[in-house]
């Protein structure tokens, strides 16, 4: 059976914006696809269901690395993976920290977040950590992601909130940074 499309009008800035993030980011999903994923979930929230339950992932520091952020170091010519699975990351089957993971690869201590790269999950690039962590601070700082209960009836319209308040504000501050960003101009030379 064929699924029946309708269209839902967004501004075209607000639509180019997602297009030009999941671009920037590597993410190779259509946007119509990340508008309806978001819509459903959304749902799922609002009607306080379990699908949305629980959003699991490892806190380093003020970093939040989502279930399937993949952890890679280079060391001596050769590379060593970790993966955030549930709460944890994971090395070589045990349980770690991003620091443990960097110092047990080179045998010695690192600074974890100069020698890590992540690659968050619908990315196709590894970023090195500083970096994620430096574009996340300079960004809104997220309140810590809320569990949501299939129970409570008061919590979702005021998580909703929150989270259509974060996305708001993340939308309006890389418009404003890609605006800035990507400015372009044409020299105008002389005629000779």
């Amino acid at each position: 059976m064929s699924r029946k499309l309708v269209s839902v009008q967004i501004s075209s800035a607000l639509f180019l914006e997602l297009a030009n993030y999941l671009q920037e980011f590597g993410d190779e999903r259509d946007p119509a696809e990340v508008v309806e994923a978001a819509l459903a979930s959304w749902l799922c929230v609002a009607r306080g269901e379990a699908q949305a339950a629980e959003v699991r992932g490892y806190q380093w520091k003020r970093l939040f690395l989502p279930e399937g952020t993949e952890l890679k170091m280079s060391y001596r010519g050769s590379n060593a993976f970790a993966k955030v699975v549930g709460d944890s990351v994971v090395y070589r089957g045990q349980r770690t920290t991003p620091n443990q993971f960097a110092a047990e690869v080179a045998g010695t201590a690192r600074n974890a977040w100069e020698v890590l790269s992540l690659r968050l999950p619908g990315q196709r690039y590894w970023k090195n950590a500083r970096f994620i962590r430096n574009e996340t601070l300079r960004g809104p700082y997220p309140a810590p992601l809320p569990t949501f209960r299939a129970n409570d009836s008061t919590a979702s319209p005021a998580v909703m909130a929150q989270s259509l308040r974060n996305a708001l504000a993340l939308i309006e501050k890389a418009s404003t940074h890609r605006h800035g960003k990507m400015e372009r101009r044409t020299d105008v030379l002389p005629d000779d």
